[in-house]
């Protein structure tokens, strides 16, 4: 086991075993303020919910649900101002809660599972997390430098301003309520919007859940809201969205413009905001263009010789493929009802020439921001984060169609947790949910970027290896295979006995071109994986084997 991971691992399991340790201190905080509060006592009243609030955060984060779910009650009495047996049953609660915590074992063995670090060499974007809380802040730092994000901590609201003075984030993480109140977070970025001062995005993270606090973060310009406990794949994922791994991905343009003119003045504007635009003049010709660059939006004059883009707008809206794709009309036109014509048809967007450049890239820039997240959530794997099923098979017919058309190989690789039904049977669902997320993330961090991962469902996964052969794809498939098998895990039995145990996974591989599958399509490649696949099963299990061979 690589020394990063096991030094992680080690840290994070350490923060959980002092985050049980710190637990008196915090209920102590608690009580005293508890027994100071008085009737119309504003002040410590809203502290003490401060308090119960961060406990019923942290303890989740650190898997102590008992805890939290009756820090998070007492909080929410607090907030509906309960009457007072009820506040005290919640404290009496919680006070059980907090004394079951110190059973937590010390050194119970292995820690927890957590995904291997990047081999790479690349520095990731920086990440600000403004918490005052200094367990939730230490573990989330942790946990994003494990995902190749380089982190740092700002203490509190009133530091910030000195942290943004040095390397510009790629983004901040915000806590919602702060010392200074329950919405301290949003309404000081709004203030700073208000004084002109630019941030970075900014990601909202707070225990609560409510819709005033959800509004709140989004008038203040919050690009996204994560309650506590955090899941964390979910996290990363808008992370990937809006900063990428390496640098945001350049917004891809495709623009449909029968005057040269104008295309090259509009494509300079929008490639000088760093945008990737692709001019086709003759709006006959551009399914080529849009099947295979897969534009982020469509910008298209309303009026053009052949077809219109009334009329254009409604070929792509037929075709489910493109559904989600933004279309935008660029026009000088003014008149009104023509204007909710294209935006009936399919249009998204009526944007009337001429228009400054500031406002013609804010707006498809926002277009795209919002279709990006969009087809994320769609298309994307809620646990893992990684591509659905269907969104796999058609990023599959796509590849290949390119490799057919270009010349160029690709291996599909289907793989399967050994055995893994019997994790979910002695140890619960919640742990085998654990494993999947590793391997998900094990696979990203030791895979290209430009291979193409997905979920195939349940313990299933698929990967994409473009450019490459069924020899080499093997040989890397092996050693991701290898360092997976190392990794280690724990689950409580049912009679409460916590066990170590690792896990495997068998891998089928078939590739394009190959001497079993010239012409091949997605479906016959994906059913030679899965052959070599249950082959793998038959012969043992944990191993990588080659259709055909």
């Amino acid at each position: 086991m690589p020394d990063s991971h096991r030094d992680i691992q080690n840290q994070l399991h350490q923060l959980k075993e002092g985050f049980s340790q710190a637990i008196p201190d915090k209920m102590a905080e608690i009580e005293q303020t508890w027994g100071m509060v008085g009737p119309g006592d504003a002040r410590r009243t809203e502290l003490l919910h401060r308090l119960a609030h961060n406990l019923a955060g942290n303890a989740g984060t650190f898997g102590f649900m008992d805890l939290s779910e009756c820090a998070r009650a007492l909080e929410e009495d607090l907030v509906e101002q309960a009457p007072p047996a009820r506040l005290k049953l919640a404290m009496e609660n919680l006070r059980e809660a907090a004394l079951r915590v110190a059973h937590f074992p010390r050194h119970a063995g292995a820690p927890a599972e957590f995904p291997l670090l990047s081999d790479s060499e690349d520095e990731g974007p920086l990440i600000l997390v403004v918490e005052d809380d200094e367990f939730f802040a230490r573990d989330l730092i942790l946990q994003l430098e494990g995902y190749g994000y380089r982190s740092e901590h700002c203490e509190s609201l009133k530091d910030l301003p000195a942290a943004l003075e040095g390397e510009q984030p790629a983004a901040i993480i915000m806590d919602v309520m702060h010392p200074e109140g329950d919405l301290a977070g949003p309404l000081f970025l709004s203030e700073q919007a208000r004084l002109g001062r630019a941030l970075p995005p900014v990601l909202f993270i707070s225990i609560r859940d409510d819709l005033s606090a959800r509004l709140e973060a989004v008038r203040a310009g919050g690009l996204g809201y994560f309650t506590k406990p955090l899941e964390i794949a979910q996290l990363i994922s808008r992370l990937e969205v809006l900063v990428g791994f390496r640098g945001p991905d350049p917004c891809r343009i495709l623009m449909i413009e029968d005057s040269a003119t104008e295309s090259t003045h509009y494509a300079h504007v929008l490639r000088k905001a760093g945008m990737q635009v692709n001019v086709v003049g003759n709006p006959l010709q551009v399914m080529g263009p849009l099947v295979v660059e897969r534009p982020d939006l469509i910008l298209m004059d309303l009026y053009m010789p052949g077809c219109s883009g009334l009329e254009l707008a409604t070929v792509i809206r037929q075709q489910d493929a493109f559904m989600g794709i933004p279309i935008v009309f660029l026009s000088s036109e003014t008149d009104t009802d023509r204007q909710l014509r294209g935006l009936s048809l399919g249009g998204d967007d009526f944007l009337e020439k001429p228009i400054s450049p500031d406002h013609l890239v804010s707006s498809l820039a926002a277009r795209v921001t919002r279709a990006r997240l969009l087809r994320a959530n769609m298309n994307r794997d809620s646990l893992t984060g990684l591509l659905n099923y269907g969104n796999f098979k058609y990023q599959l017919k796509l590849e290949l169609s390119r490799a057919a058309r270009r010349q160029g190989s690709l291996v599909l690789a289907v793989m399967d947790i050994d055995q893994f039904k019997a994790v979910n049977d002695m140890f619960g669902h919640t742990v085998g949910d654990r494993v999947i997320r590793s391997l998900a993330r094990h696979l990203q961090q030791h895979l290209r970027e430009t291979d193409i991962l997905g979920r195939l469902g349940g313990d299933a996964f698929g990967a994409i290896l473009l450019d490459t052969d069924e020899a080499g794809a093997r040989n890397r498939l092996d050693s991701i295979r290898e360092t997976f098998s190392m990794h280690h895990y724990r689950g409580l039995e049912p009679l409460g006995v916590s066990k170590p145990f690792e896990m495997s996974f068998s891998c089928g591989i078939s590739g394009f071109p190959g001497e079993a599958n010239v012409g091949a399509d997605s479906e016959a490649l994906l059913q030679m994986a899965d052959q070599a696949l249950l082959e793998a099963k038959r012969q043992g299990r944990n191993r990588t084997l080659i259709a055909g061979a």
